[in-house]
């Protein structure tokens, strides 16, 4: 008798004796269904012992003589059929079997579980398949039958299996039969082409009737309501009933609504047994396998455990980098992963499937997975976070192809507000609705934030986590520095400028000033705006746009145009968001999951220029035509500081050109005097020096420091540079220059 604990949940795979007396047929009791799984495995049990029984007897076995009968009737199948002839034994192996169909028939109509009528409904055997599994199921698990069926003499014995010639004797009556049913076990045949049964090895001289053949353990466990694993596998795969409502899951509804239809349309599919009718018409699994793509912690893994948790199926995930850890094939794993699917009516998690999608598809791995999820019976969600270019032998097994994109501020404060748990309390400070716009995040991050400021929380007057708007800022920038471009193309930082102190004339800071309310207005209706800022100082265009940022809250995204521009394949940058690897300026102009940030373009080179210059210079050109075809749908803040160029060459793409203006005469007078030493310079020199050469305070600066060096060299150890070095450097810089005097290039 196999014996388990009063709950399925909770049972184990012990085994222990039936009772040796025989049990009489049911029907001069009266039927009544089964009381539990344990009780119908039992009736099972007995109907395998008359059918050895039968068998045992119908080779002769019972022309013994009376004293061998004696002798032998301390072995069980012997004491079994003391007193039985063959026909008395056909009759009450008949019984038993009308019995214990009928039985079944009460049970279901009564709703009892009985795995064993489960388990046959999911392969669709007919009833000489049932007949063998369950023999070969108390070849495993009932000690009574195999010390039985070891006496018979049958066959050699087996451990936890039987030969194919052994089964034939027990279910078949004559040579007829027996060379009829052969073809059950034909390797295209249901119960090895299905891996219902699993066979021994095999080699040319092997005679099939000989060949033993078993039932795998989980289908054994599973058919003992053994929920326990036994299996190496099991150390790779998880199972786990997912407690994720599909309503806490925010993601744009249409998608979670078609995604939902579909996998419920299947199901019911499947119970209803609609889908068995096409199972038999193709020839082949009817599975439904759905890939989910996009960057990391937009949703997918969260919305396949919604859908596990919807439905009420079970989460089988794998994976697939541990399967090298398995000291088992491919093959062998998946097809194992597949099996306790159907089994269990789960749904099968590949989460990280990256490789099969990165042009390496014609692997051992990918072709096991091709061929599993091709005769697959259950739902199939593949998961990766790169993009995809599908081999045609997958694109075709794909019954749905779902991307998760990076969510807009409406969605993102959804987020915040559907992962924020309710123990917690807000200063009077604290806005998500600041945060969604301020962090472009994907759920994860906001997840990951919300959890780090929940910690890092004083208990407020309520004794709940006190958030406050500097709490859940900081937990912010924590998150978005895990995102920084390691690639050193980007350079991400808070302007180190403000308007008010930047050296520019008063009219261009006010006008600075008020794009930043332009800003505002264009933000909030989705809209961007793409400024061109032109100076003979390179720096000094930089850091006007700086200040622009600190009016408009913005940190800076800061590219050099020169670096942006390459289309070789060594220049190629991981995205941190998309993990793509992409081209320089796909990269510049993708969605980011940090703060919210203008996006500069230094053009140190004067790219610009040349282009605007040299109208047949057809790479140039088409560099241009790249960069405006992107601010086209651009809706961010965008900026481009370049040399002076003239107004009318400026691309309509561009919103507004700056021609940035040297400060006044009185600013570069200061600054001369504060590098030149104070009533070290005649008035009237300085001001002829500003006069000829305008410049900004970075030039003056740097000018300024040349000076100083050519100072020293002549032997003048003051400190301070002289007006005639500066004149000098000045004098040897416009000759042999011809590019900003801060970033002069060789």
């Amino acid at each position: 008798m196999i014996q388990t604990h009063k709950y399925d949940t909770d049972q184990a795979a012990q085994v222990i004796a039936f009772q040796p007396a025989r049990v009489e047929p049911q029907h001069e009791i009266g039927l009544y269904p089964f009381t539990d799984n344990l009780d119908h495995l039992m009736a099972l049990e007995l109907e395998s012992k008359w059918m050895l029984a039968v068998a045992f007897l119908r080779r002769g076995a019972n022309k013994q003589s009376d004293e061998d009968n004696i002798e032998t009737s301390s072995h069980p199948l012997s004491a079994f059929t003391i007193g039985v002839d063959l026909k008395q034994a056909e009759q009450l192996l008949s019984q038993t079997i009308n019995s214990n169909r009928r039985r079944e028939e009460l049970s279901l109509q009564k709703g009892v579980s009985l795995r064993f009528i489960e388990f046959c409904h999911t392969w669709q055997l007919d009833n000489f398949e049932r007949s063998v599994v369950m023999l070969l199921l108390m070849q495993y698990a009932a000690p009574d039958f195999i010390a039985m069926y070891k006496e018979s003499g049958l066959e050699r014995y087996s451990y936890n299996g039987m030969e194919i010639g052994g089964l034939l004797a027990l279910t078949s009556p004559d040579l007829r039969s027996q060379l009829a049913n052969r073809r059950y076990f034909s390797v295209n045949a249901t119960l090895l082409k299905k891996r219902v049964v699993l066979a021994g090895a095999v080699d040319s001289t092997t005679n099939i009737l000989g060949l033993s053949i078993y039932l795998h353990e989980s289908n054994v466990c599973f058919l003992l309501g053994d929920n326990n694993h036994y299996h190496i596998a099991f150390s790779f795969i998880r199972q786990e009933r997912s407690n994720v409502k599909l309503e806490q899951i925010v993601l744009p509804e249409k998608l979670k609504r078609d995604v939902t239809s579909s996998v419920e349309r299947y199901l019911t599919g499947r119970q209803n047994g609609t889908l068995e009718e096409f199972d038999t018409f193709f020839g082949y699994g009817t599975g439904l396998a759905l890939l989910f793509h996009g960057p990391s912690g937009t949703g997918k893994t969260m919305l396949a455990k919604g859908l596990a948790n919807q439905f009420d199926c079970p989460l089988l995930s794998l994976n697939l980098d541990d399967i090298k850890e398995i000291k088992m094939s491919d093959e062998d794993i998946l097809s194992f992963l597949f099996r306790e699917a159907a089994l269990l009516g789960a749904i099968v998690f590949l989460d990280e499937c990256d490789d099969l999608f990165s042009g390496a598809s014609n692997t051992s791995l990918s072709r096991s997975l091709l061929l599993e999820m091709e005769k697959s019976r259950c739902i199939t969600i593949l998961a990766t976070n790169r993009p995809v270019e599908l081999d045609p032998a997958m694109e075709r097994r794909l019954a749905m192809k779902v991307h998760f994109t990076l969510p807009d501020a409406a969605l993102r404060l959804q987020m915040w507000q559907a992962l924020m748990p309710s123990s917690v309390s807000f200063a009077a400070d604290a806005n998500l609705a600041d945060l969604a716009d301020r962090y472009q995040f994907t759920g994860g991050l906001i997840r990951n934030s919300i959890f780090l400021a929940i910690t890092s929380a004083n208990r407020g007057d309520d004794d709940k986590p006190l958030l406050t708007a500097a709490l859940l800022h900081s937990a912010a920038e924590k998150q978005a520095a895990t995102l920084a471009d390691e690639s050193g193309l980007c350079q991400m930082y808070s302007p180190a400028m403000s308007i008010n102190t930047l050296p520019l004339r008063s009219r261009q800071r006010a006008e600075l000033k008020n794009l930043g309310s332009v800003w505002k207005s264009l933000e909030s209706r989705r809209l961007g705006l793409s400024l061109l800022v032109s100076s003979s100082d390179i720096a000094a265009g930089v850091q006007a746009v700086e200040g622009l940022a600190d009016v408009c809250g913005l940190k800076v995204r800061s590219f050099d145009y020169r670096r942006v521009i390459s289309l070789a394949d060594s220049d190629r940058v991981i995205d941190p968001v998309t993990q793509r690897k992409v081209l320089p300026m796909d990269y510049a102009f993708s969605p980011t999951a940090c703060d919210a940030s203008l996006t500069l373009f230094v053009d140190h080179d004067g790219f610009m220029q040349q282009k605007l210059d040299d109208k047949k210079d057809v790479s140039l050109d088409l560099l241009m035509r790249d960069l405006v075809a992107r601010l086209r749908s651009h809706n961010g803040l965008f900026c481009m500081v370049t040399k002076d160029i003239k107004q009318n060459h400026v691309p309509q793409e561009f919103n507004l050109h700056i021609n940035l203006e040297h400060p006044s005469e009185e600013h570069q007078i200061r600054r001369w005097e504060e590098v030149l030493g104070r009533g070290c310079v005649d008035d009237d020199e300085l001001v002829k020096l500003v006069e000829t050469h305008p410049m900004h305070i970075t030039q003056i600066d740097v000018i300024a420091r040349q000076a100083e060096i050519l100072a020293t060299i002549k032997g003048n150890m003051t400190g301070k540079p002289r007006l005639v070095d500066a004149h000098e450097v000045i004098s040897r810089y416009r000759q042999a220059q011809s590019t900003p005097l801060l970033f002069g290039r060789k």
